[in-house]
């Protein structure tokens, strides 16, 4: 369930990357999608975090926590000053990087303990 949602949040982030210069894209809506999606996830991901026994939850949780402070940021940022090419930057260089990384170090120590936790 969480590395489908993972594809799909990286799904979101290109589709609206890729649809900033057209015209016709609702892009603070794309923004708002985009933050409800993160929040559903990360919601799930953290109830599957406490129900395992996750040792780090606090400090993933934190984690979570600043992501959704940039996602908003960036989408207000957006709604104030309407720059597509900086909110193409800030798509690819803040969110689609640290979202990469999340997934690639601190999200995989979620599957490598429950693995261990199943093995028991």
């Amino acid at each position: 369930m969480v590395d489908e949602q993972h594809k799909t949040l990286v799904k979101l982030i290109n589709d609206l990357y890729f649809s900033i210069d057209q015209k016709g894209t609702d892009v603070p809506s794309a923004l708002a999608f985009l933050l409800e999606y993160t929040v559903s996830h990360f919601d799930a991901e953290e109830k599957l975090q406490l129900a395992s026994g996750f040792p780090e939850y606090k400090r993933h949780k934190k984690m979570h926590k600043e992501l959704k402070a940039t996602v908003r940021k960036l989408a207000d940022k957006y709604i104030k000053h309407g720059s597509a090419p900086e909110l193409k930057s800030d798509l690819s260089k803040v969110l689609a990087a640290w979202l990469i990384r999340h997934i690639e170090y601190e999200d995989k120590k979620i599957g490598e303990h429950i693995a261990a936790a199943q093995k028991k």
